[in-house]
């Protein structure tokens, strides 16, 4: 049995300068920034034209386990801090955002009472929108936590929430402010994001979490992740037999000059 009780998180400002060797990058800073934003309540955090209005025919991506479909006019959004966010007219959504890997351990995500966080979300960072014109227009630490106020505007319980905010934080694209990918976490087994994911659930019901501590746990996951699998990338490296031969690839030879005559 997992237990918490000795987890303290620390402070987001504090964390950013330990991760950082003392000074905070921009993406430290955008972590702080979305980890102590006001909570989103019912009347202050507003959908302004739902219901979501969606175009009948569908769009099938390949890899993908839903349908899509494009939005039929645009949605728009007012988060906790007064910060207006919209998905333009025919953004492309399934409905869903939540991570395919980690559907076994949250379950069917597609529901009509997601739907229009999903499309919000769709918009930013979504397949199928990389020409639309807010796609990644905000840090990917902001766009993950406009779904979770989202969600909560929208009626969805504030820990189921936090569970879909946690799988887009540990296995949702990521992106610097210049747009290009953030790989740092796709090259880690889906195993171990499972795990990770299994362990912040946990952590989530048995605490409930506010957006602070619930940030700093992750990011203490993700540098788990990540010095394990450091630490099996060298244990498979020592793993070499010394005795093994050593071959060495042939090096082509130019044909030599004929002779002159």
């Amino acid at each position: 049995m997992l237990q918490f009780s000795a987890f303290r998180p620390l402070s987001l400002g504090i964390l950013a300068v330990t991760l950082a060797a003392c000074v905070p990058t921009s993406q430290d800073l955008a972590t702080q920034k979305v980890s102590v934003a006001e909570e989103c309540v019912t009347g202050k955090c507003r959908f302004h034209n739902a219901p979501l209005q969606l175009q009948p025919d569908t769009v099938r991506i390949r890899g993908r386990l839903y349908d899509f479909n494009r939005l039929a006019a645009t949605l728009q959004f007012t988060d906790g801090v007064g910060q207006d966010w919209e998905a333009p007219k025919t953004t492309l959504t399934d409905g869903a955002s939540i991570p395919p890997i980690f559907v076994p351990i949250i379950g069917f995500p597609r529901e009509p009472q997601f739907e229009k966080a999903a499309a919000l979300h769709d918009a930013y960072c979504g397949i199928g929108n990389e020409d639309g014109p807010v796609y990644h227009g905000k840090t990917w630490q902001e766009v993950h936590r406009l779904l979770y106020d989202a969600l909560v505007a929208d009626g969805t319980p504030p820990l189921k929430a936090k569970i879909m905010f946690a799988a887009v934080w540990l296995g949702g694209p990521r992106w610097y402010p210049d747009g290009k990918t953030d790989s740092t976490l796709q090259n880690l087994s889906t195993t171990a994001k499972q795990a990770a994911m299994i362990k912040t659930m946990t952590y989530i019901g048995a605490k409930n979490p506010d957006m602070e501590q619930l940030i700093a746990f992750m990011i203490a996951e993700e540098r788990e992740m990540l010095d394990n699998g450091r630490r099996s990338d060298r244990e498979g490296q020592d793993q070499r037999d010394p005795n093994d031969p050593v071959i060495t690839p042939p090096v082509a030879v130019a044909p030599p000059t004929p002779l002159a005559p």
